[in-house]
């Protein structure tokens, strides 16, 4: 994990949230459809592929999600591309949230994040205000936490160790439970931390924290960040290692690892160079290569 800025695209943010609800109350400024508050219908209605993608108004919020991100899962790092597979939206603040529990959870969670304070308002909350126009809501400053923007974040599908898996997402486990928002604490990339075994740890965690832990320190994501702490002690150019061949691969473990027997290395390392793929297939090399940002993680470490 790392810090997510929602400040830096807000402006652009702020404006696509702007037009999706300008277009829900278009046909009755006192009946909005969908409301505001409505958890299934309002986001289902936001996905819509004239808000989601590039249109003639805007570069689509799935783009701002990944620019915001550096084109990453926002838990597991992993890079958000067609290898990585489905793209899933997380709410930060759970969407299902409403009334006096609802506004506990949101004070929680604007108490770690002051984006999440300063952009976002429980949906049931914005859906009591009266506009006399559209345009009235371009000067609202918070936007409902179930389309909120500064609310959202994307993830990949959570599944990376069978050729044949499909998951939801990194958290898939996590439901509606309160969990601390530390992707959006300004304090984030001090507060994760990533050891030479691949090991995820969380400083600073009341508890809420202990499922993604556990989940963000499965097998195949230590192997893959262990892997990644041996291989930036051979530093070398990043955008030049997906076109290596298999025996320019086997050389960089070698070195990274200091062996003269690539044989000599363990089974769960020698995968992930792609020599032991069954099918003939780069399974485990290219996904590898999906988690390079942990490259200059563990480089800036040493």
């Amino acid at each position: 994990m790392k810090y997510i800025d929602k400040y830096r695209q807000s402006t652009w943010a702020h404006y696509i949230n702007v037009r999706f609800l300008k277009d829900c109350y278009a046909g009755d400024i006192n009946r909005p459809c969908p409301s505001p508050d409505n958890p299934m219908g309002s986001f289902e209605d936001f996905k819509k592929k004239q808000y989601r993608e590039p249109n003639d108004y805007d570069n689509g919020w799935k783009n701002l999600l990944l620019e915001e991100q550096d084109h990453r899962c926002c838990y597991c790092m992993r890079r958000l591309n067609s290898t990585a597979g489905k793209i899933n939206y997380e709410h930060i603040i759970p969407r299902e949230c409403k009334g006096n529990e609802g506004l506990n959870e949101y004070n929680y969670y604007a108490s770690h994040a002051p984006a999440l304070r300063d952009l976002v308002e429980m949906a049931d909350v914005f859906a009591m205000k009266k506009f006399t126009a559209q345009e009235d809501i371009e000067q609202e400053p918070k936007m409902p936490h179930i389309t909120a923007l500064a609310n959202l974040t994307a993830a990949c599908n959570g599944k990376r160790n069978s050729l044949s898996t499909y998951g939801c997402c990194c958290n898939n486990a996590r439901g509606n439970k309160r969990m601390m928002p530390v992707m959006l604490m300004p304090n984030a990339d001090e507060n994760v931390n990533y050891d030479a075994n691949g090991i995820l740890t969380i400083t600073d965690n009341d508890g809420t924290l202990d499922t993604i832990i556990q989940e963000l320190n499965d097998d195949t994501l230590k192997e893959i960040r262990a892997v990644w702490a041996r291989l930036c002690q051979v530093q070398t150019d990043l955008t030049t290692v997906r076109s290596f061949s298999l025996r320019e691969r086997i050389e960089w473990f070698k070195h990274a690892y200091h062996v003269t027997d690539f044989t000599s290395l363990p089974t769960e390392v020698r995968r992930y160079a792609g020599e032991i793929a069954s099918n003939g297939s780069d399974f485990y090399w290219n996904l590898l290569l999906d988690y390079d940002w942990f490259y200059n993680y563990y480089l800036t470490k040493q």
